[in-house]
């Protein structure tokens, strides 16, 4: 993905379709900006002739859809039909599958793409599409290479190749991002949390097959949904700039494009063959199986040690500062600092070079005697991004800082994946001893720096893991903290050996500690652009607050109560918040499209073995309406109603139970969705779940609908018969039983009163 000036000829051949240049000088040419690529986005709907996912071999592709960019002869989008159409719109009709196959080959021949792509492109799309050619007796040589295959099926999915081409798949980037985290991958979630827009609504298989059998109307709408699938997939890659850290690890590791989108070990061993060549030396072969399981074997026997996680002061920490401060690069350090490498291990105790001796007793010769090859990859990699940082900021350029930054990130990927790779089992350059003497520096660098720290601050480490520090300050001051956090990092830095550095990263102003790596924090970090100086903004790791089997109420309650509890510091504010929505559920004050779980239909409904709540209710579904039933690859919506059957059976559609006037399962919205998440936050912070439901009247488990007795026709005749609680005069916060301490825990008062329950509702009080 580099540019180069090449001297020579244009010159004919039958090998590629493009123009071929005879080159008799190839000179390497210092351009940051990428070349104008050319993208074609598709979509293809077909129609599965029996209740299941399509199948290539027998069902028929009906649509296509063509998105351009740039556009085409002037046309941004063509929808192909597999059906007589009198041209609208972009949408060319067509007698059969085969003359719609052969004109998307004529099309993207014409067209000539750079980069073709989709919305799960590589999983369905272009293997369905390659078979259909296949079947049609249609070309396939739709690369630019008239001879080499387009497709290698792996037994874990499909490899595709297409020389001269790159297949690009935004879900396979989206998805394997670290840095993102989605309930659902689906093109209609994704869309809207990248774009702000969703998929044209259609219901499953058998509304397609129904606007694929009806009027010109119904057609119109189904080709609208393809195109706008492939519009959004197109979006996805323009518009978040989802490439352009995929060029820049091309450029640093010299792999193609389109293998760079593999594993990481592919980027290095490309990078390690040119950095070994340079050095005259030869990269050994990749392991066969037997060697790996050689070292499968080692590594049960010996052990690959982790990093070393500080054990945490579980709870909340809001009474001063918690300052993060993290090893800038702490591995790729480690391995430059102690010149790590398998070309600088000493074999067989030899010690007679100057050498350096890890933790775990491994011996690397000095980098006077031999510098090694991955210290020095990681020389490159960080002095580098130093560089492209520092022009980050003095350009103005838009489109330039752009791309340094997608650099900067792609050089970080390499340097910190580097240690990932030796400890790779498949990897060229796999040696346990040095995987092991990397973590052993890490561990013992970690506990280094907390002794360095406490004994030379007023202040404790709460928490530590493999390369960052939370420091508890006593200060609550941003200013003050900031201060401190500074000359920590200095400090430690000044006594830390070799290229090792300790950097100050943000503040907590309050931090919730559940497990090891498991925590929440009100983050702080320093922004010129904000009034105040300071960007906030909550930061939670190892607290899902979205998964796929929780209904947005559970995500929406975890994520209200954690604000609470940072933001306030209030954690008995929190547990009132989790009273209220547990009494409006049980009161059926909760919309349903917030109890609403959604799961997919992977196989037909009789395949699944056990019960599964949607796949019981797919049966249900298709026992009252047949010609509405589930599909295969359906996502089905459900709630949990009341009643006496198991679990599974009592999964319902959400309209059904409007029509039917159904009654909600709150217990298990409580006890099954809303408490097990809850709880584990509310314990580390002194709140039993006995006491977090304190005063929720649970005369039959949550049942908080109060039945009254008939009304008496004398007031003066009221019975007080339900004895309801105990409640704080000053902060009104409630008990089930009196407190043998007569004192409050919320608020500490004293004036306490019982509250009791009449008929018709009535309620009195007694003063204690």
């Amino acid at each position: 993905m580099s540019w180069i000036k090449a001297k020579g000829r244009w010159v004919s051949t039958t090998t590629v379709k493009c123009k071929a240049f005879e080159a008799d000088e190839i000179i390497p040419e210092e351009e940051s900006k990428n070349a104008p690529l050319k993208y074609l986005s598709i979509d293809i709907e077909c129609m599965p002739q029996a209740e299941r996912l399509p199948d290539p071999s027998k069902d028929p592709i009906v649509i296509i859809s063509m998105v351009f960019h740039p556009p085409y002869k002037g046309k941004e989008h063509i929808v192909l039909v597999a059906k007589p159409f009198s041209a609208e719109n972009n949408i060319l009709g067509f007698e059969n599958e085969k003359q719609m196959l052969e004109k998307f080959v004529e099309i993207l021949l014409d067209y000539d793409p750079d980069i073709i792509l989709g919305y799960n492109i590589l999983n369905f799309d272009f293997p369905y599409l390659i078979k259909r050619l296949e079947i049609n007796k249609v070309r396939r040589d739709i690369g630019r290479c008239e001879k080499l295959p387009v497709l290698k099926k792996l037994s874990a999915g499909y490899s595709i190749s297409l020389t001269g081409r790159v297949i690009v798949d935004p879900y396979d980037i989206i998805k394997k991002d670290v840095y993102i985290r989605l309930k659902r991958y689906d093109l209609n979630t994704v869309a809207k949390y990248f774009l702000n827009e969703e998929k044209i609504e259609i219901d499953g298989v058998k509304e397609m097959k129904k606007l694929w059998n009806g009027t010109r109307e119904d057609l119109l709408k189904f080709t609208a949904y393809c195109k706008k699938d492939a519009e959004l997939a197109l979006r996805l890659i323009i518009e978040k700039d989802l490439l352009e850290k995929f060029f820049e690890l091309s450029k640093i590791s010299g792999l193609l494009l389109q293998d760079v989108f593999g594993g990481q070990s592919q980027r290095h061993e490309c990078k390690l063959l040119h950095e070994f060549k340079k050095r005259n030396m030869v990269l050994p072969c990749k392991p066969d199986e037997k060697e790996i399981e050689r070292r499968k074997e080692e590594r049960k026997k010996l052990g690959l040690k982790g990093a070393i996680v500080l054990d945490p002061k579980v709870g909340l920490h809001n009474d001063g500062c918690i300052l993060v401060l993290d090893f800038a690069s702490l591995y790729p350090s480690i391995i430059r600092t102690f010149n790590i490498c398998p070309t600088t291990l000493l074999l067989d105790n030899a010690d007679n070079y100057e050498h350096i001796t890890s933790p775990t007793g491994a011996k690397f010769v000095a980098p006077s005697v031999r510098e090694g090859v991955f210290p020095a990859i990681v020389k490159e990699l960080i002095e580098t991004r130093k560089k492209v940082k520092k022009q980050m900021k003095e350009e103005t350029d838009p489109e330039k800082k752009r791309i340094l930054d997608a650099k900067q990130h792609a050089l970080k990927i390499m340097a910190n994946s580097l240690y990932g790779y030796l400890g790779f089992l498949p990897a060229r350059l796999y040696l346990l001893e040095i995987a092991n003497s990397i973590t052993a520096f890490g561990r013992e660098n970690i506990l280094k720096t907390k002794e360095l720290v406490e004994n030379n601050f007023p202040v404790e480490i709460v928490y530590g893991d493999t390369d960052s520090i939370f420091v508890k300050t006593k200060t609550t001051d941003l200013e003050e903290a900031e201060k401190l956090g500074n000359e920590i990092s200095e400090f430690v830095s000044s006594r830390l050996p070799g290229y090792l550095t300790l950097e100050f990263e943000k503040i907590f102003k309050s931090f919730l500690i559940l497990t090891k790596k498991r925590y929440a924090g009100w983050k702080f970090e320093r922004d010129p652009n904000s009034p105040t100086g300071w960007k906030e903004e909550i930061e939670m790791k190892g607290i899902e607050t979205v998964r796929r089997d929780w209904c947005s109420l559970t995500s929406e309650t975890m994520e209200k109560v954690i604000k609470i509890i940072l933001k306030e510091g209030n954690i008995f504010a929190a547990a009132e918040h989790v009273r209220n929505v547990i009494k409006e559920l049980s009161q059926g004050k909760v919309p349903l499209e917030k109890l609403t779980i959604v799961k997919s239909l992977t196989k037909p409904p009789e395949e699944y073995d056990g019960v599964q709540p949607h796949v019981e209710l797919a049966k249900k579904l298709k026992q009252r309406d047949p010609t509405r039933a589930p599909s295969v690859g359906d996502r089905i919506e459900f709630v949990i109603v009341k009643g006496n059957q198991m679990l599974s059976k009592r999964a319902e559609d959400p309209k059904y139970v409007i029509e039917k006037g159904l009654e909600i399962d709150a217990n298990y919205y409580i006890e099954n969705q809303i408490l097990p998440p809850i709880e584990r936050i509310f314990e580390v912070c002194g709140i039993t779940k006995a006491e977090l439901l304190e005063g929720s009247k649970q005369q039959n488990l949550f049942d908080f609908y109060i039945k009254k007795k008939p009304e008496r026709k004398k007031p003066e005749e009221l019975v007080l018969d339900s004895f309801e609680g105990v409640v704080c005069f000053s902060c009104k916060w409630s008990f089930r039983r009196p407190l043998l301490s007569g004192i409050c825990p919320r608020c500490g008062n004293t004036k306490l009163y019982f509250e009791y329950s009449g008929s018709a509702g009535a309620k009195a009080v007694v003063v204690f």
